[in-house]
């Protein structure tokens, strides 16, 4: 490895390296052009295509080209030659079982290499996605109590003893961060090991430490192998991997081992833990040559990576949406006061009493969440990669070569009137839109709604993310009025979903509302 690395880093080595994508280069720039991709294509001239148009203004990149071509085309863009969909194809996308998502992300983002894990054929993709759905988002009703407890534990720990005159934080993502970091852990791995600072630590903080080292380099995009070649060596030689790989081990490693030989032993004083790693330990444990402590950080990362920064980054827009339309917040704590009244409660009973039916009938927050998705900026992502060795032909006459990526615009989807079923001013975050309608679920994964994918391609941890959200504004909104001294202003581009900056919060407790 030490080696490998010297070389690349020598004269030699980057003469080497630079020849070798020179001449790679040229071999894909001639063969994209021959190609008959069957769908009108963005005019483009130069090794790097469209990428420096598209980020410049996304949003204008898509509308453009989309008014001119059509709901598909294809561009040459991220280093690549890509189809970008819209519209009602994507649903032959996210349904043709000749794509695959995971193949597409890892072009550029690697993280099985980037985090140093266990190889994917040893802990594959949907093993992940089977622990999702069987031990956390099928056990929601177990979890709700403790979630609630976590989140305000999180919570607390960023804002402390509020006073009647309340306080102002700098911003939420660290408030939603602390929350979900201790919410999580306690459904992973337990309420013991959430209280483990440094797990807590890497829960919080592995993803945000790693892509700020790891910071994206454009013009090595069309270049797939030279980009796993520098997750690889990332993942082997990153002082940050190292320390929360190890934080991760040292906080399971006891834990693991009293588990395992409190079950062998069949200690009757050992009260079973009810999380997602007891079900691991009893029902999925690594074949006898793997490391059971590098097996299990391995999979607590990937877990962590799939729910922490999406979920938090939600899930604070949602909050700044709560401080935009303080009149929303008000109905919306109405709303809870009404369900906690028709289970039997009083207002003053809170969160600390529901369960997960009660949750559910929290239909105006249901779709302030949904809304919340639907109105982002994100634009074009979810690559899907051929993965068959035929071409594969879409009803619109798109054909999309083996090895190459359809790019879903989950823009245009999100703000097209006929897949939104003729709501009107969908340029406008309106809160209550769905309220009443088929589509109020912010789980229901459809092509009028993207952010948790589609069908066989979805995200099984969906249940569990919306949940938690629904948690976290409910125990703000029953436990504060909210409102900000700056004007909360969204530019809706891609790389800023957040407001700008300065955008601070005042939370002042309720008095007997």
């Amino acid at each position: 490895m030490d080696q490998l690395e010297s070389f690349a880093r020598s004269t030699e080595g980057v003469i080497g390296i630079t020849v070798a994508v020179a001449l790679a280069a040229g071999v894909i720039y001639h063969r994209a052009n021959k190609i008959d991709y069957g769908v009108p294509q963005v005019p483009t001239s130069g090794f790097f295509g469209s990428s420096s148009e598209y980020r410049r203004d996304p949003h204008a990149f898509t509308a453009k080209w989309g008014k001119k071509l059509g709901p598909v085309y294809g561009a040459k863009i991220f280093g690549q030659h890509a189809t970008i969909v819209s519209g009602p194809a994507v649903r032959e996308v996210f349904q043709n079982d000749g794509f695959c998502i995971h193949s597409g992300l890892e072009r550029t983002f690697n993280m099985n290499l980037l985090t140093n894990n266990i190889p994917v054929d040893i802990l594959p993709y949907s093993f992940i996605a089977n622990t999702i759905r069987q031990y956390i988002s099928a056990n929601l009703d177990k979890y709700t109590l403790r979630l609630v407890e976590h989140v305000e534990f999180g919570f607390s720990e960023i804002y402390g003893q509020v006073s009647d005159e309340g306080i102002t934080l700098p911003g939420v993502f660290p408030l939603v961060q602390q929350a979900i970091a201790r919410a999580n852990a306690s459904v992973f791995v337990g309420v013991e090991l959430a209280k483990n600072e440094q797990l807590i630590d890497s829960f919080k903080n592995m993803v945000l430490q790693m892509g700020a080292e790891f910071k994206p380099i454009p013009w090595l995009e069309p270049f797939p192998t030279v980009m796993h070649i520098r997750s690889y060596l990332f993942g082997k030689t990153s002082s940050v991997v190292r320390r929360h790989r190890a934080q991760l081990a040292d906080a399971l490693r006891p834990e693991v081992y009293r588990r395992l030989e409190a079950m062998k032993s069949n200690d009757s004083n050992w009260e079973r833990p009810n999380d997602a790693l007891q079900d691991v330990l009893e029902n999925s444990l690594p074949p006898a040559n793997i490391d059971l402590i590098n097996y299990l950080v391995s999979w607590v990362t990937i877990l962590v990576f799939s729910s922490m920064f999406t979920t938090a980054e939600t899930a604070a827009v949602a909050i700044y949406r709560l401080v935009q339309f303080p009149e929303m917040a008000e109905e919306l704590y109405q709303e809870q006061v009404e369900v906690l009244e028709a289970a039997g409660f009083d207002a003053s009973a809170g969160p600390e009493v529901f369960t997960e039916d009660m949750v559910k009938k929290l239909v105006k927050l249901e779709s302030v969440i949904r809304e919340t998705g639907r109105a982002g900026p994100r634009c074009v992502r979810l690559p899907h990669t051929n993965i068959t060795n035929e071409t594969i032909v879409l009803s619109c006459g798109a054909c999309i070569p083996p090895g190459e990526n359809c790019f879903i615009n989950v823009y245009a989807n999100h703000n097209d009137p006929d897949l939104q079923r003729s709501i009107d001013d969908l340029s406008e975050f309106k809160p209550f839109r769905f309220v009443g309608l088929e589509t109020n679920s912010a789980v229901m994964a459809s092509d009028s709604f993207l952010v948790f994918g589609l069908g066989k391609h979805s995200c099984p941890g969906r249940w569990y993310a919306v949940h938690q959200m629904k948690i976290m504004l409910s125990i703000l909104l029953h436990k504060f009025k909210l409102s900000s001294p700056d004007k909360i202003t969204f530019v809706n581009k891609e790389r800023m979903p957040l407001p700008l900056s300065p955008c601070r919060i005042q939370l002042t407790p309720r008095k007997g509302d």
